[in-house]
């Protein structure tokens, strides 16, 4: 089901020079950015809201997809930069049911900062929707009823339900004064090589790349298995290498590469997937694995979204029971936590990630952020209990960084 329809689509992209000022006179013109897209040095910062298409149920990143196909088809395109093409930010729901809205964003005026060059799509007002849907409040799930929870998990995988389920919990943190383009900043300096965004109140840094397309070319990365990271050297390079030799977590990796390669193998060719590598992020590490594929012509990021969401890496396997037993042992609406999150242009390409390291802005002073753990029959309890925290780390490392800065 498609919300906020639009039917005209005229864009008008400008070059610039001074991004700064440029993002400056955008402030001013329609406050505070209502999207960020940023990896490394390259951003994407959207202003104001010239259209938001809100989208449900279970084939909301299809309709999203088709949705936007049909509108930059009919777009009119005033462009001084060649290759440019118009831009719209989503952020999608993880369940099928959720009441979170699932959302295609396009922006008043984007500021396109890549490679050095910079570059604004602007569009005029097309159908800004309503407000957002606020989920119901979430059910209680402290840390014993979590742990409860995963050892119902364990007993089920050993009994032979399903191979692996991940399991989320929720955290409530008062942040006053909380300022979103303050803590994203603070996330872009620690976690550099995550993909930090905002889209529609859900915000992070994740690390893992759910699926990019540019010029034909495909890529994702699977993130599976985690273990702490240390101050002191020796410690951590022994938790690096007790994480690449850990039969748990590496079969719970390769549960995750086995629902890429299945997924991407029947759509696409020359597919390539990597060695696992242990990616090191400032808190944790993380068993990853990196996959390269070409897609026919015609074929978007966001049509390798609707067929990738939700992985093994967020979901469990096989799919349909590791949904079963979230939907059963988790007792809050996940909204955006484990969704994709991303942005598309009229050609296709983008950059969609995972929105893990996440949190959903829930008033003023007020934001919920969400972590999981992928629990397999080797699982104790307490670790997964014990991973959760580390994943919260990122968001309340911000919330920290900023309320300090005041």
């Amino acid at each position: 089901m498609m919300e906020g329809d639009a039917t005209a689509f005229p864009v008008a992209i400008r070059r610039i020079v001074d991004p700064a000022a440029e993002a400056d006179g955008l402030r001013s013109a329609h406050g505070a950015p209502t999207a960020v897209w940023r990896h490394g040095d390259d951003a994407l910062t959207g202003f104001g809201t010239a259209a938001r298409l809100v989208f449900r149920g279970p084939d909301r990143v299809r309709d999203a997809a088709e949705r936007w196909r049909r509108l930059v088809a009919d777009a009119v395109v005033d462009s001084q930069v060649p290759g440019a093409a118009p831009i719209a930010f989503g952020a999608f729901a993880f369940a099928d049911g959720s009441a979170a809205d699932s959302v295609l964003l396009v922006p008043r005026a984007v500021l396109v900062e890549r490679g050095g060059r910079a570059h604004v799509v602007e569009t005029p007002v097309l159908h800004p929707g309503g407000p957002r849907t606020e989920p119901p409040a979430a059910a209680a799930f402290p840390p014993e009823a979590y742990e409860r929870a995963v050892a119902a998990a364990v007993e089920r995988i050993r009994a032979g339900d399903l191979e692996k389920v991940v399991l989320a919990r929720d955290l409530v943190l008062e942040s006053p004064g909380f300022r979103l383009e303050d803590a994203l900043d603070v996330l872009a300096q620690r976690y550099r090589g995550a993909w930090i965004f905002a889209v529609d109140g859900v915000f992070g840094a994740s690390p893992e790349t759910l699926a990019t397309v540019r010029g034909g070319l495909a890529t994702s990365r699977v993130l599976a298995g985690t273990a702490a990271r240390s101050d002191d050297p020796t410690a951590d390079d022994a938790s690096r290498e007790a994480l690449l030799g850990s039969p748990k977590n590496r079969f719970e990796h390769a549960l995750a590469v086995d629902s890429l390669l299945l997924t991407l193998g029947g759509i696409t060719t020359d597919l390539t997937i990597g060695r696992p590598f242990a990616l090191g992020l400032p808190n944790v590490w993380h068993l990853a694995t990196d996959a390269t594929a070409e897609v026919a012509e015609g074929v978007g990021a966001l049509d390798l979204v609707a067929l990738l969401h939700p992985t093994a890496a967020v979901a469990g396997a096989p799919r349909a029971a590791a949904l079963a037993a979230i939907a059963e042992l988790e007792p809050f609406d996940r909204r955006r936590y484990a969704g994709p999150v991303g942005w598309i242009d009229g050609r296709g390409d983008g950059e969609w990630a995972i929105a893990l390291r996440s949190a959903e802005v829930e008033g003023p002073d007020r934001v919920r952020a969400f972590a999981g753990a992928g629990v397999v029959a080797a699982s104790d309890a307490h670790q997964e209990l014990e991973e959760t925290g580390w994943k919260f780390q990122p968001i309340q490392e911000a919330l920290a960084a900023v309320a300090t800065s005041r």
